[in-house]
């Protein structure tokens, strides 16, 4: 079992959530996988992120094969930044991102709240999409 988001990635990398309203948009959704809760069975949420993640990986690494190239290309992982949350988000904010979403590393992954992770918005931020010309 997967935990992640699916969006459409715009030629610069960035998600774009209200593109999946277009057709067009559907045929380009991929899936960025964040976090990895179950495996074969085993429920491995109490494992540290760190840990699910490496899974997660894993599972998701592209293997040879038509099937696998094309299972790789619907679903990416998304690439972790340790470091100084302050300066990813006034990064993300320079860029014109949504936000971030900060996850306590070392934390075991419990359903809704928590003090674990934690999102900031950027309060500039416009939600659009110019492929569908959406503002």
């Amino acid at each position: 079992m997967i935990d992640g988001e699916t969006v459409v990635l715009t030629p610069d990398a960035r998600s774009d959530i209200d593109a999946l309203r277009s057709s067009e948009g559907q045929a380009r959704a991929v899936m960025v996988a964040f976090d990895l809760l179950e495996i074969d069975g085993e429920d491995i949420r109490p494992l540290p992120i760190e840990e699910r993640r490496a899974r997660l990986a894993r599972v998701l690494k592209p293997r040879s094969g038509r099937s696998a190239r094309a299972i790789a290309a619907g679903i990416q992982v998304s690439e972790p930044i340790v470091g100084r949350g302050e300066a990813m988000f006034r990064e993300a904010c320079r860029m014109g991102l949504e936000g971030i979403v900060s996850k306590r590393v070392g934390s075991r992954y419990v359903s809704g709240r928590t003090r674990a992770w934690l999102k900031t918005k950027n309060a500039d931020f416009q939600r659009r999409s110019s492929e569908i010309g959406l503002w």
